[in-house]
């Protein structure tokens, strides 16, 4: 009996080597990975039968006369609608660039899953591919960790501020090795100068984050908490412990918030709500709107700006179906050995995109200047519908 228990014992530990992690194969299907139709209609795109992690997507049109097909490795590292755009992005420019390639997406969790990923390297240059692209920053840091000085270049997209995090020396020289970078952050100071037009008095910021969110703590928060101090503007730290907890700790938190912004300014006037893009936050534009009261909410990542009334009244950040297609264009070039990763500079797009709700403000009453609505990538009126996407005038009933 002893035997036929170490027999056993020895199966399932050989088979949980082969899955790479204690999750089932349901629990990592990549089935969330969400492609546009739009790009579905040059390219046939199909989860894996054999590995429902990965998914695959292969040109419609022809392959030109005496190339060869190009291979490309994305990893993604959780489900989130943003990877979704982000993928869907590069399959778009690829096809508008006439870049024939096939492109395997892979879903790994890489904070929990370390062999995984560093087998997926492996697997990638057994493969021959010609470059692997990251969406996220999990994905990202994990490559710089594990594939810095690498065969195979690399492009990064959807990912926090790669000088901060020690990832780049900095913003114009190229970090001199197989992994091209780029960023969803704007500069702290072009954000602060938004702020201070819209509200030159202002003395409060409601600084809302994930505690625990490391690579926006890095990028965003403690430069926030120190620029913001330096300038003698009071920050008031709304931090929340976990995406599961969150409602309760903002619906709780707000209104502590508010009566200390009372505290120096009775009439609110010269106070702001500043939300970072941590998931955990952002998810609850909702909860954080219902609660804001007349206090501006204002983000970092321009789709907390949404059509209706659970909106942030206006961010100024990086979408990042611009920050992917910027990434792809890295791609691009570099696919086509007009570029060397190690000597391009921090991907970052600017100006950056603005978002602003006017129905949200003018139902807070605030009073948005002219140069914003003039250069605002992404508009929604009076009545919360959008009229304005990518720079773009849209019709009355689209959503960007």
């Amino acid at each position: 009996m002893r035997g036929w228990t170490h027999l056993v014992w020895a199966v399932m530990l050989v088979w949980g080597l082969a899955c790479g992690s204690a999750r089932g194969a349901d629990d990592m299907s990549i089935a969330w990975l969400k492609v546009d139709k739009d790009v579905l209609e040059h390219w046939h795109v199909s989860i894996l039968s054999e590995t429902p992690s990965q998914m695959r997507a292969v040109p419609k049109w022809p392959l030109p006369a005496g190339e060869s097909a190009k291979k490309i490795a994305v990893f993604v590292p959780k489900p989130s609608s943003s990877y979704g755009m982000a993928f869907s992005k590069l399959l778009e420019v690829l096809y508008v660039e006439e870049m024939y390639a096939h492109v395997t997406v892979t879903y790994i969790d890489f904070e929990q899953d370390e062999t995984r990923g560093k087998a997926a390297l492996r697997q990638a240059e057994q493969d021959h591919v010609d470059l692997m692209f990251s969406i996220g920053s999990e994905s990202a840091d994990f490559l710089h960790q594990f594939y810095k000085g690498g065969a195979i270049p690399v492009v990064t997209s959807t990912n926090k501020d790669p000088v901060p995090l020690g990832q780049m020396p900095n913003y114009t020289d190229g970090g001199g090795s197989n992994i091209a970078t780029t960023s969803l952050n704007v500069p702290l100071d072009i954000q602060l100068s938004y702020l201070l037009d819209l509200k030159p008095q202002l003395r409060n910021i409601g600084l809302m984050y994930h505690r625990h969110h490391k690579q926006v703590m890095v990028t965003e928060v403690l430069p926030a908490q120190r620029e913001f101090s330096n300038r003698r503007l009071q920050v008031i730290d709304i931090a929340v412990e976990s995406p599961e907890t969150s409602q309760a700790e903002l619906r709780q938190h707000i209104p502590q918030a508010i009566a200390t912004m009372r505290a120096t300014d009775p009439d609110l006037q010269n106070s702001i709500f500043w939300v970072t893009s941590a998931t955990a936050i952002f998810d609850q534009i909702a909860i954080i709107s219902d609660n804001a009261g007349t206090v501006p909410v204002i983000g970092t990542i321009p789709h907390l700006v949404k059509k209706g009334d659970k909106s942030a009244v206006l961010a100024i950040g990086i979408d990042r179906r611009n920050n992917a297609h910027l990434a792809s264009i890295y791609a691009i070039k570099i696919l086509r050995n007009e570029a060397i990763p190690g000597k391009l500079k921090v991907g970052i797009v600017t100006p950056p995109d603005i978002a602003i709700n006017f129905h949200i403000a003018r139902k807070i009453g605030l009073k948005i200047p002219f140069h914003f609505f003039e250069s605002a990538a992404f508009i929604y009126d009076h009545e919360g519908a959008p009229v304005r996407a990518f720079g773009q005038k849209v019709a009355r009933n689209s959503t960007p």
